[in-house]
């Protein structure tokens, strides 16, 4: 319980993206949900150490290579105890399109995001207040980023096949490298690499100089997505939203494990014995001639059988997070296409 006698723990928050809104309800009970609306096309959510205020990215575009819509200019604060909108942190003048989110490890009161249209920056907020603590240039089309587990080091990934290693207190690029239609990082469950996610391939990099340690190609997908490493070291999940599959694969060998169609995955947060799978909704425009349109949708993935049920009116799910039940750390992805 919080101060407040209500309970936050055990929630799982989910953006809608076409529906401009987040959905959250307690785990077990999918159906007890509560919905706040947020400002247009919302991407990425993150969550704060205590579970109490939500972050949301109001992109405003479809999707990075297809970008449909009008820029944002707003990240949306959501009060989870009270399931409300608290406010709005605005972006400098100039600077729209916000895309990635996180707060800083070990720096809980910054919050970063990237803006992709206009000036492209790195907006760092006081997490708290909304106040702007300070902005760096970013290079030429960032799509997301992640951290560090220490805070001291920022990688981002950028539309055009780089990878940056960057300092997070002045933008400094400290290290670069290309990787052909990049389009996800993570780490490996030990933080001893920086898990890609490419086309057809996952490789994994030395986080010092981003040389490729191991790389996994002829996967049996197109476009990879997020992917993302299972606690216990053993498995990646990798979502390949056009292919509409989501592969478990063997972290070390590279066999595919099974191959799961949940419709266009995106994004998955593990969850204990399960796995919380988001599935955005895919226009006809972004597949092959005959093809109808994917309404997406969120997934719950029993990590034992491989079963998964659908959670129902979740359509067109994005960024996840999951609030753990006894733990006031959060436990999130974030990023979307």
């Amino acid at each position: 319980m919080n101060r407040s006698g209500v309970d936050i723990h055990g929630q799982v928050l989910v953006v809608q993206e076409s529906m401009n809104r987040v959905e959250m309800f307690p785990k077990d009970q999918p159906e007890n949900r509560a919905i706040v609306y947020v400002g247009e096309k919302p991407h990425e959510i993150e969550v704060s150490a205590d579970g109490r205020t939500a972050y949301v990215s109001n992109f405003g575009l479809l999707e990075a290579n297809y970008k449909v819509g009008t820029p944002g200019t707003t990240i949306s604060v959501i009060d989870v105890t009270d399931k409300r909108e608290r406010t709005r942190f605005p972006l400098p003048s100039g600077a729209r399109a916000p895309h990635g989110l996180k707060i800083r490890p070990q720096h809980l009161t910054e919050l970063f995001t990237n803006t992709e249209e206009g000036i492209e920056e790195m907006v760092v907020f006081n997490a708290e207040s909304g106040a702007i603590i300070r902005t760096f240039p970013l290079p030429v089309g960032v799509h997301n980023f992640i951290f560090s587990a220490d805070g001291a080091d920022c990688y981002a990934f950028t539309t055009t096949n780089d990878i940056f290693r960057l300092d997070p207190d002045r933008g400094r690029i400290v290290a670069h490298t290309s990787i052909p239609n990049v389009r996800g990082l993570a780490w490996t469950s030990d933080n001893s690499y920086l898990l890609v996610g490419a086309r057809g391939q996952i490789l994994l990099l030395n986080p010092r100089d981003l040389t490729v340690w191991r790389q996994f190609t002829n996967l049996p997908v197109g476009q990879v997505f997020y992917p993302v490493a299972d606690p216990d070291g053993r498995s990646f999940l990798v979502p390949a939203v056009l292919d509409g599959v989501l592969l478990i694969m063997d972290a070390k060998t590279g066999e595919i494990r099974k191959r799961i169609a949940t419709g266009s995955p995106l994004q998955a947060v593990f969850d204990g014995k399960c796995a919380w799978v988001s599935n955005v909704k895919v226009p006809r425009s972004m597949l092959p001639p005959g093809e109808t349109e994917r309404p997406g949708g969120l997934v719950r993935l029993d990590l034992s059988t491989f079963q998964f049920q659908v959670i129902p009116d979740t359509e067109d799910a994005n960024g996840i997070a999951v609030i753990p039940r006894r733990a006031p750390s959060m436990l999130a992805l974030a990023d979307d296409r």
